[in-house]
């Protein structure tokens, strides 16, 4: 088995994470363990390696069983990692350089299972960066990084399907949304970075040759809040993007395409607007988003 894998020293002890794809992954334990670690309230189970343990749930990311990947996966990381915090930050780094490795395998495919690890990479990274927003643990350059390759993985993402019946949810989007959610809110965020997240969210759904339909202009809505929430918030340059959401005047006859861009643009700023409506904040720079989003929609309906 060939794997490139990284060596990091975390309480004395060397933590190998190995980058391996789905097919190379080792299957250590059964469903029937995993199910037993959930029943026990995600407690790690006495004797076992954690660090071997974190490889194995990242390799089911990409698994086309919907209950290996959500109810297992990213279930037991999303306790490790935030809720309990039994996960040390060496071995975070590791899963950080590998997942977001991760988001770029296979990219430009469409419908084939590859999608489930470059989309389920993206909702594991949000677990990392909401942990560093509520612990401190990675500098400036990490979070460039991390934000440069979320926004490419979100531009260049041809796969944007969200639920199959047999496979469960893909949902390339509004994963990706959620981890802009949460690398929106973080310490390291510049003024000059939030307008590439806003162009991010009207590029992707004015690219995408279909109407987004399962809730993905709310996810992207809710990381958009992130940004207006702020106490840096760039109002000007919120007020220019927002101009943007308005479909372009057309050149010719509507083909599926276009249509389906203005519908996605008109369905984005809907959302923005609810969510901006009901955030429980009484926070200046969100009331000023909703107004100024409030004036766009009055140009599109």
């Amino acid at each position: 088995m060939r794997y490139r894998s990284i060596d990091l020293i975390a309480g004395g002890v060397v933590v190998v994470v190995a980058l391996m794809t789905p097919a190379q992954t080792p299957s250590a334990h059964d469903k029937a363990f995993w199910r037993g670690v959930a029943q026990a309230k995600f407690a790690v189970p006495a004797g076992e390696s954690l660090p071997a343990m974190v490889a194995e749930l990242g390799g089911y990311l990409g698994s086309p069983d919907p209950e290996l990947r959500d109810d297992i996966a990213y279930s037991t990381l999303a306790s490790w990692i935030y809720q309990q915090k039994v996960v040390p930050v060496e071995l975070r780094r590791a899963l950080l350089a590998q997942w977001t490795n991760d988001l770029t395998r296979g990219i430009g495919e469409r419908d084939t299972d590859a999608v489930f690890r470059r989309s389920f990479s993206a909702l594991a990274l949000g677990l990392l960066v909401i942990a560093d927003n509520e612990a401190p643990y990675l500098d400036k350059a990490e979070f460039d990084r991390t934000l440069a390759a979320s926004l490419g993985y979100l531009a260049a993402e041809r796969d944007i399907r969200g639920f199959d019946a047999t496979k469960g949810w893909m949902h390339s989007v509004a994963h990706t949304a959620d981890l802009l959610k949460f690398l929106a809110r973080s310490r390291h965020l510049q003024p000059a970075q939030q307008a590439r997240v806003l162009a991010a969210a009207t590029d992707k759904v004015g690219a995408v040759d279909t109407v987004l339909t399962h809730g993905e202009d709310e996810r992207l809505a809710r990381a958009i809040l992130s940004i207006a929430a702020r106490p840096d918030f760039d109002e000007p340059g919120f007020r220019t993007w927002a101009s943007s959401l308005a479909p372009p005047r057309a050149t010719g006859p509507p083909t599926p395409a276009s249509l389906a861009a203005a519908q996605n643009r008109k369905n984005l700023a809907v959302s923005l607007y609810a969510v901006l409506s009901t955030d429980r904040r009484n926070l200046p720079t969100v009331h000023a988003a909703r107004d100024i989003v409030l004036a766009v929609l009055r140009t599109m309906m």
